[in-house]
């Protein structure tokens, strides 16, 4: 805090040239951002470019509408996921239900088939094939 106050009391003036441009540039986006006068916005447009080619904060460079953007990109694909694993979770009911009816599977057979279901899927982290299991990989 103290080296922030100690940078804002040291600020020595130096000559900048730019084009006339530039300047009315400057001027207009001071106002449009609110900020007192030109130097501050040029202040401020330093301190941008400094800490992009310092990289050391991404997210000054993020706007808004990128990020913006971003979530709504995050939104989408989690409706999408949801939806799938809603459809998924549909189907695996069905089956479960066809083979309920079709089998007159014992309880105890069940459960461990279930047990046997959560061990499969905790040591391959969800990536099972059908034909492995046939095979009794």
């Amino acid at each position: 805090m103290e080296d922030n106050k100690k940078n804002q009391e040291a600020m020595p003036a130096k000559n900048v040239r730019l084009r006339v441009d530039q300047w009315e540039d400057c001027d207009r986006l001071a106002k449009k951002l609110s900020l007192p006068s030109e130097k501050h916005f040029i202040r401020d447009a330093v301190d941008f470019y400094i800490e992009f080619l310092n990289a050391k904060s991404s997210s000054k460079f993020l706007t808004p509408a990128l990020e913006s953007v971003i979530d709504a990109k995050n939104r989408d694909s989690e409706g999408r996921i949801n939806r799938n694993l809603y459809r998924l979770a549909v189907e695996q009911n069905h089956l479960a239900r066809i083979i309920a009816y079709t089998y007159d599977i014992p309880d105890e057979v069940v459960n461990e088939l279930r047990a046997q279901a959560i061990r499969d899927v905790q040591e391959t982290n969800g990536t099972i094939r059908v034909d492995e299991i046939i095979r009794g990989n």
